[in-house]
């Protein structure tokens, strides 16, 4: 049986987030599932970030984009403002590195977020290529997700991969898109869904919904036909006796 458990950028509450170390625990843990960002650097490098910037995880105000490979990777990347020094022997991730990661667990799979600073800085053509490239030795263990309705359909029309679309918000205009598109998973934020009553969305996707760090959160959730669940403690919710029945597919 398989968590539906998804350890939402490794597990940050414990780690800085996009880190090696934190995806490593996520999976020792028993994860199934884990979720990263990628962003392009100045000079072309994927590297594992969420924000546009790196001064939440190194303390200094840098845009990735912007900003050279080498620059990057010589600051400390332990997010201070929430870790201190604990983790300033940190650097920031690249992207072939958790490929590498993936390797050591085949039977794992990785949801890879292509990020909108990135698109808007060097075009979805090469983002999308740069990022398939890299993830070509895993490439049947990654689902490719993003904001970008566009990108993924660029995606999916370069290589036979699953991918999965992120609401920016609910609307009849996105339950269009999302028909036209069929991705095989749909993310929502879990304060964008409709009130409980209204139905989720019918298709050929998968509902995966964000970010639940609450074991008494997920039985809802599940009820209202919900398949996966991100979250940033997952050790905590794995091990959590209330989930043991119902959190496992």
């Amino acid at each position: 049986m398989k968590s539906i458990l998804i350890g939402h950028r490794g597990e940050p509450e414990s780690w800085p987030e996009n880190s090696l170390p934190g995806f490593r625990s996520a999976l020792e843990a028993g994860a199934c599932f884990i979720e990263t960002d990628v962003q392009i650097t100045a000079d072309g490098i994927a590297i594992l970030s969420h924000d546009p910037s790196v001064l939440k995880i190194t303390g200094s105000d840098l845009q990735i984009t912007a900003t050279d490979y080498e620059t990057l990777r010589a600051l400390p990347a332990g997010y201070p403002q929430r870790f201190g020094e604990r983790f300033r022997d940190l650097h920031i991730a690249r992207l072939d590195e958790f490929v590498g990661l993936l390797q050591e667990w085949p039977d794992a799979r990785a949801f890879i977020e292509i990020k909108a600073a990135s698109i808007t800085a060097h075009g979805i053509a090469t983002v999308v290529a740069t990022v398939l490239d890299l993830i070509s030795p895993v490439l049947q263990q990654c689902t490719l997700i993003s904001f970008d309705h566009e990108a993924l359909d660029h995606a999916r029309s370069d290589c036979p991969l699953p991918i999965g679309w992120v609401l920016s918000d609910w609307s009849p205009e996105n339950e269009k898109r999302a028909i036209t598109l069929a991705p095989d998973y749909l993310f929502c934020n879990r304060t964008r869904l409709p009130a409980v009553g209204i139905p989720l969305w019918q298709g050929p996707w998968q509902w995966v919904v964000y970010t639940i760090n609450a074991a008494s959160d997920v039985p809802p959730l599940l009820a209202r036909g919900v398949q996966l669940i991100e979250t940033d403690i997952i050790h905590q919710l794995l091990a959590d006796p209330a989930l043991q029945d119902i959190a496992r597919v």
